[in-house]
């Protein structure tokens, strides 16, 4: 005589979501805002990689516990209403010889 078998459960796997990198450019609107944060001088230096945009912008004072997320969300802020200067590097033009 044997035992009655234990029904087996799966065990459950959470997952967990990372932050994103890339973010969406306020200027052209493609996803291709990056930031990256110095933390000892506590600036944060926003770009667009999009050769037609290029906006570049600089935050100062950001505190320590920002993420990439933090800081967009807080550029987006003063990009719509000014107060943060932008500047825009568009890329290089190569010119064809013919």
């Amino acid at each position: 005589m044997g035992r009655r078998s234990r029904k087996r459960y799966k065990k459950v796997t959470r997952i967990i979501r990372k932050p994103p990198t890339r973010f969406q450019c306020p200027t052209c609107g493609l996803m291709t805002l990056s930031i990256s944060i110095d933390r000892s001088e506590d600036i944060a230096i926003i770009s667009c990689s999009n050769q037609n945009c290029g906006l570049r912008a600089t935050l100062r004072g950001i505190p320590k516990i920002y993420q990439e997320v933090d800081v967009y969300a807080k550029f987006l802020d003063k990009f719509t209403e000014g107060t943060i200067e932008v500047t825009y590097s568009r890329g290089s033009e190569y010119e064809v010889e013919g």
